[in-house]
């Protein structure tokens, strides 16, 4: 985001409350040790000190506007003339129902947590999401009004210049079986146990399948024909990012059959290559994968079985598995990557200096 700002023509100055943090951090440690595990960082109590230091070092900046990153902490009682616009992927409120470290949080945080996210929201002037999903958040658990509000997706990790050296095949062959690619570092919520049940579930249909995990898994994962255990992958070694473009480039589909997602950057990532998603229906994932047009969201009930039908069905149909390909690619090139999210950031923040002057 911070790169997509500057290449918009921003000048940026990043600004952390650091003195604040670095307390938040230490405390956090020797809580921790008490067996405390709460997000101590969702309190009104760090959110005022955080607050207070974000004031200051924003006074000492020469900005027309504040683009508050995923800061609601420093925004809650922020002293600031300069307007805010408030970026998230996620409110706390719809975040807090789909992961279970947050819904197990005590009460009285819980409390702090939804009175730091209403008092951002509500300070904010404009409001920048990566989905409906938080979108609907705002609007129904705070209030805040649909005119502020809008949904912007989010790009792919991946630069322009490295994409332009793979070109996505829109016509790939079954006929040697299929080849899925899994990518996350939570094993279970990111459902790396469904991705092999699907596998198999395929194969008992004579579909030959192959599946390549990038990231975290179990140790001691039995060894099995056609599972490739790749682990994981780092985007800044360039022999590592070039591995994972082809992997992406190879995959006939991404399958991440997630507990809970805020939004999935992985999934931009994928349509930029041109390879469908399967996921479930929950939290972002609907904004990120858009249902029979870049690839599938199944409903949480689905099983690997359901997966394995929705893609037997594109199999037997190369036609349709090309057009969900080819508006994947459509839709990167148009819509989710960073050049465009820029600069509809940068819109609004014209807006907001016009209407100062």
């Amino acid at each position: 985001m911070y790169q997509a700002l500057l290449q918009s023509g921003l000048e940026v100055n990043a600004v952390r409350a650091r003195w604040v943090d670095s307390i938040a951090r230490l405390l956090g440690r020797l809580l921790r040790r008490l067996h405390f595990k709460s997000d101590i960082t969702r309190s009104v109590i760090y959110a005022s000190l955080a607050s207070l230091e974000a004031s200051i070092r924003v006074g000492l900046c020469k900005a027309d506007v504040i683009v508050a990153v995923t800061a609601a902490t420093y925004v809650f009682s922020l002293r600031s003339a300069k307007p805010v616009i408030f970026i998230s992927d996620a409110t706390f409120a719809c975040i807090s129902q789909i992961y279970p470290d947050l819904s197990n949080m005590p009460r009285w945080l819980k409390r702090d947590a939804d009175k730091i996210e209403r008092a951002a929201l509500r300070s904010s002037k404009r409001i920048i999401f990566s989905s409906d999903w938080a979108k609907n958040s705002a609007i129904m658990d705070y209030q805040v009004s649909p005119a502020l509000v809008r949904v912007l997706p989010l790009g792919p990790n991946i630069s322009s210049q490295a994409l332009a050296e793979f070109e996505p095949d829109y016509s790939p062959d079954f006929q040697d079986g299929v080849r899925l690619l899994f990518i996350g570092a939570d094993w279970r919520r990111k459902g790396g146990p469904v991705v092999l049940d699907i596998k198999r579930n395929l194969e008992s249909r004579g579909v030959p399948c192959e599946v390549f995990f990038v990231g975290n898994y179990p140790e001691g994962l039995a060894p099995e024909r056609g599972v490739h255990l790749i682990g994981r992958l780092d985007k800044s070694d360039e022999k590592q990012l070039q591995e994972l473009c082809r992997l992406y480039q190879s995959a006939h589909f991404f399958v991440l059959p997630t507990s809970a997602e805020a939004y999935g950057i992985v999934f931009s990532e994928a349509q930029a290559f041109g390879c469908p998603s399967l996921t479930f229906a929950v939290g972002g994932t609907p904004t990120a994968v858009k249902n029979g047009v870049t690839g599938f969201t199944l409903p949480i009930t689905a099983n690997a079985g359901d997966f394995a039908d929705t893609i037997c069905s594109l199999v037997r149909d190369p036609r349709q598995y090309g057009q969900i390909s080819h508006n994947c690619r459509l839709r990167y090139e148009n819509e989710a990557n960073w050049d465009v999210w820029g600069k509809s950031v940068l819109a609004s923040v014209e807006e907001l200096c016009e209407l100062l002057t």
